[in-house]
């Protein structure tokens, strides 16, 4: 699966989506820090280290040799400056001259399937949330269905609380085919144990405490702040911070092993963002940093030590980026396989033709079965006297209900009829219209008759000693047929001996068997998961015929 990136930074996100199963083609990264660290890490990924707006200003499909429509994903998170005008809609051409405009121009110029815009999870609410409307209205005047959620990193297997806006588009032509879900969160959450730490890391590493601030930072206990101090000494250190409101938590804090890091930052020394070793009394090492990031050792950072801590603080945690990125590749294969056709053992006309007959069946079960209908039944008052009344509902839901059964009811016999029918598509395979159901006569000439039923509960004791003694009599006459009851809806997979009570007779015989519908399927394709195949083709194949010939069940 192909991707483009914007605003690559260090790799955070480019990592992560790599490990989730993407191909890089292009990443546009204009601090040269950045993009040396995504070179010297990645030899092969193309790297543009480049103004965003002269390479969106280009032709994107000749750049990356790429037609539009056909990129699987852009990426990236821009830096969004307000431009909202007093409520007023805006367009793309609104937004000319900010970092957002440019990451709208690759998406305007290649329409990729998908796309994920990161950020901070203040642009929710930067200036009243119209900041952030306007990139959904725009996202969506693009074409593109628009899913967003704050996600917490702590959540995703990251040692570290750090909440990010994660957008998702899907390109609106694409949707009806499968929907987007952001990642489950994990049960177990990491703490700073989990993080290898290191000691006396050298200065090229790790950035130092003045010797006053060391000082400070010894009376701190690993997991505490300013307030678990003498105050007199936290008001000296604290200076005009002492008089300010709030909590001020971020001061003089000292992050504790059983306890997940802060947010890693892009600067280690900044007084109201302190986040001092649980060990050691100095800040953590930038490399200390990118674990908590979850970024690999053996991921290299260029540049001053100044720089590689900002590159470790702006980037997206590596395995963040993963579980999204694991999201969206589910959706792009599941567009894939829309796009394909499963079954080898019957024509994809031949499936269409069969599937829009059921589905013409259920419209005109719409149709028979309406209020007049309704009326026009026997049906037990008392009976809807009970619904109503313990199911506290109105006559009007009775009655919708009580419709809705009698269609369910109609429709369950046109299922049945879905079932038998298949296998008038399928090889070796013939429907007689009297008899039994199905018969499937194999290379070597054994044939197989079958009795199909929707459940393995629906015959009576009567209608299976009935069914049971026609299968007797056709193998007495034809003794290398073998006689399968089918069941469609089975108590599990099984292909069995059906053992009967017959006027009082225990009955057994291997070749008068129960057999559920995927091992019949099974048998019959020589494919083991044939049935489940058809499973997933059925609701492809329903939304495209839906959607070719605009009449819905």
């Amino acid at each position: 699966m192909k991707s483009i990136e914007l605003f690559a930074g260090a790799g955070g996100l480019a990592l992560g989506l790599e490990m989730a199963g993407f191909e890089h083609i292009g990443l546009v990264e204009f601090n040269k820090s950045a993009a040396d660290t995504l070179k010297v890490n990645r030899p092969n990924w193309n790297v543009l280290c480049e103004d965003i707006e002269k390479v969106a200003a280009r032709d994107l499909k000749k750049e990356f040799n790429i037609e539009k429509g056909s990129l699987d994903l852009l990426s990236g998170g821009a830096p969004c400056q307000s431009f909202s005008y007093a409520g007023k809609r805006l367009g793309l051409e609104d937004t000319r001259g900010t970092m957002f405009y440019h990451y709208a121009t690759f998406l305007k110029k290649l329409q990729p399937k998908m796309f994920l815009f990161e950020n901070v999870k203040g642009l929710l609410t930067h200036d009243d949330g119209r900041t952030y409307k306007t990139i959904c209205d725009i996202f969506e005047q693009q074409g593109y269905i628009v899913y967003h959620k704050i996600l917490n990193a702590w959540d995703f297997g990251v040692p570290q609380k750090r909440e990010r806006l994660i957008t998702i588009g899907v390109r609106q032509d694409l949707l009806s085919k499968i929907s987007f879900e952001f990642p489950m969160e994990h049960s177990y959450k990491p703490t700073m144990r989990d993080v290898k730490l290191d000691i006396n890391p050298s200065k090229d590493e790790c950035q130092r405490y003045s010797d006053y601030k060391e000082k400070i930072f010894s009376l701190v206990p690993p997991g505490g702040y300013w307030r678990d101090i003498d105050p007199n000494v936290a008001k000296e250190y604290m200076k005009t911070c002492w008089d300010m409101g709030g909590g001020r938590t971020g001061i003089l804090r000292r992050i504790g092993l059983d306890e997940p890091c802060l947010t890693v930052l892009t600067s280690p020394g900044m007084k109201q963002t302190d986040r001092c070793h649980p060990i050691e009394v100095r800040p953590f090492s930038y490399r200390e940093n990118a674990r908590i990031q979850t970024f690999p050792d053996d991921w290299k950072f260029e540049g001053k030590l100044g720089e590689k801590y900002k590159q470790v603080g702006n980037a997206v945690p590596v395995l963040l980026a993963k579980e999204i990125g694991l999201e969206i590749k589910k959706v792009l294969e599941g567009i894939r396989m829309s796009n394909e056709y499963l079954l080898d053992f019957i024509k994809q006309n031949d499936f269409e033709e069969h599937v829009k007959e059921t589905i013409k069946s259920y419209n005109e079960t719409l149709k028979k079965i309406d209020l007049r209908k309704f009326n026009a039944n026997v049906i037990d008052p008392i009976k809807l006297t009970f619904d109503k009344n313990l199911f506290k509902k109105t006559w009007e839901e009775v009655v919708e209900s009580e419709i809705a059964r009698q269609r369910d009811k109609s429709n369950t016999n046109a299922i049945g009829y879905f079932h038998q029918y298949m296998f008038k598509y399928i090889k070796n395979c013939i429907v007689p219209k009297t008899g039994f159901d199905v018969i499937y006569t194999d290379f070597n000439n054994h044939k197989i008759c079958v009795e199909m039923k929707n459940k393995h509960n629906t015959m009576n004791s009567s209608s299976s000693q009935k069914t049971y003694i026609n299968m007797q009599n056709h193998i007495i006459n034809h003794s290398n047929d073998e006689c399968f009851l089918v069941e469609v809806i089975a108590p599990k997979s099984r292909n069995i001996p059906w053992e009967l009570s017959v006027n009082g007779n225990h009955c057994k015989a291997e070749n008068i068997r129960r057999v559920s519908i995927d091992k019949f399927y099974e048998i019959v394709t020589g494919e083991s998961d044939a049935f489940y195949k058809l499973c997933k083709q059925l609701p492809i194949t329903i939304e495209k015929l839906i959607g070719e010939t605009k009449f819905l069940p």
